[in-house]
């Protein structure tokens, strides 16, 4: 169990306690963190309102071994704004997730799916844009599946426990389906889609990101592996059930693969800078987490990315796996936290220098950023396996 999930269950139990009432919500909040809370308990039972109204509910002098340090608590009419200790909720995350162990659960491999699709992958050279739709959200959900620790199977088993989930455009007769809408063409097959996602990512990458070309042959096999990812970008961007009806330009989504890449490939070039720095003795080895000053991060855009987009990554993934629930498995919930992802990480990495010259005052702020920016590398290079997108580590 992750220590967010942790702490919310810590939490419900003790309102249970002290307000004796089923009624009320705990929830993580995704914006203006500084003045609203990290968290929010929200009290359904309007009889909470009163004289007796308490100062404290959770920070009430009792030690209590929260799984995430809590640093102080607004009530305010009918709800309760949590706010962390941010240096302390750093290093505890950090620490826990630095090999980027994401699994939600400890029993999944009691758990065994068998996976069945319509659509069979060797035939790919002849795919409409609806087989590569159902293939595509095939590959995430399987990648859901066994990031999370099921047992997926292929091959039909020949036990009688095993669940079954088909995805595809139409039902079969027993187990979950998750069915995919049709995309609706001019005719187009996935491969002249693909081509044409090729063409519009290579004018992206030359003419928005200033793609410079060193060797003619790698930069080809590039620009094939980008117009893929776009036209898979394309098609996980709806819920899988909706059709996508693309008989209109796409340009806009070529742009969202584009920049999901890009600002992969920023940060990898940021750590190869960092390295290379280490190497040749500008920048001290990176010093060991126990001794880092989280404090230092005080740039509100660095709480935003690392509580929405790493302290919330595993939330995600219970989400987009429908909390265990096959029939209400969310494949399309990945992208969109992706995309997210990469907003926010752009928008920081635009404002704020992270390789500063080599002083003592601030090599602290450097270190700490790198452990935070890592941890968000983590997080992305996970999601771009989930996609079954590939990594671009140069633009």
């Amino acid at each position: 169990m992750d220590p967010l999930e942790q702490l919310e269950i810590q939490l419900r139990a003790l309102l249970q306690e002290k307000l004796n009432s089923p009624r009320f919500s705990v929830k993580c909040l995704n914006k203006q963190l500084a003045e609203s809370g990290d968290m929010v308990v929200k009290i359904a039972d309007p009889a909470w309102i009163g004289e007796d109204q308490p100062e404290a509910v959770f920070l009430d002098g009792e030690d209590r071994s929260w799984s995430l340090p809590v640093a102080r608590e607004k009530i305010s009419n009918l709800s309760i704004s949590l706010f962390l200790n941010r240096p302390e909720t750093y290093r505890t995350l950090i620490t826990r997730w630095s090999d980027g162990t994401w699994q939600i659960a400890e029993n999944r491999q009691n758990r065994k799916i068998h996976l069945t699709c319509d659509i069979d992958d060797g035939n790919c050279e002849q795919f409409s844009l609806t087989d590569l739709r159902v293939v595509s959200v095939r590959n995430v959900v399987k990648n859901l599946l066994i990031l999370q620790g099921f047992q997926v199977l292929l091959e039909k088993p020949t036990e009688e426990t095993v669940e079954t989930l088909h995805v595809g455009l139409t039902r079969t007769g027993s187990g979950v389906n998750l069915l995919c809408g049709p995309v609706v063409t001019n005719g187009v097959t996935a491969c002249e889609y693909i081509q044409k996602r090729a063409n519009d990512m290579q004018l992206i990458a030359q003419h928005k990101y200033g793609l410079r070309v060193k060797d003619q042959a790698r930069f080809q096999q590039m620009i094939a592996s980008l117009g893929r990812s776009a036209a898979v970008v394309d098609l996980l961007e709806s819920k899988a059930s909706s059709p996508i009806d693309f008989r209109r330009d796409k340009n806009q989504s070529s742009k969202g693969a584009a920049f999901i890449l890009y600002n992969f490939a920023r940060l990898s070039v940021l750590f190869r800078t960092f390295e290379e720095k280490q190497r040749t003795g500008y920048y001290p080895e990176l010093a060991p987490i126990e001794t880092i000053d989280f404090g230092l991060l005080k740039e509100e855009d660095e709480w935003q990315l690392f509580w929405v987009y790493v302290a919330g990554f595993p939330a995600m993934l219970r989400q987009a796996l429908g909390d265990g629930q096959l029939a209400r498995l969310s494949p399309h919930v990945v992208l969109g936290f992706t995309s997210g992802l990469v907003i926010c990480l752009s928008k920081y990495y635009r404002r704020v220098r992270i390789l500063t010259e080599n002083r003592d005052h601030m090599l602290p702020t450097i270190f700490a950023r790198i452990y935070l920016l890592k941890s968000v590398y983590r997080v992305l290079s996970t999601l771009l396996d989930l996609l079954e997108l590939e990594p671009v580590t140069q633009m």
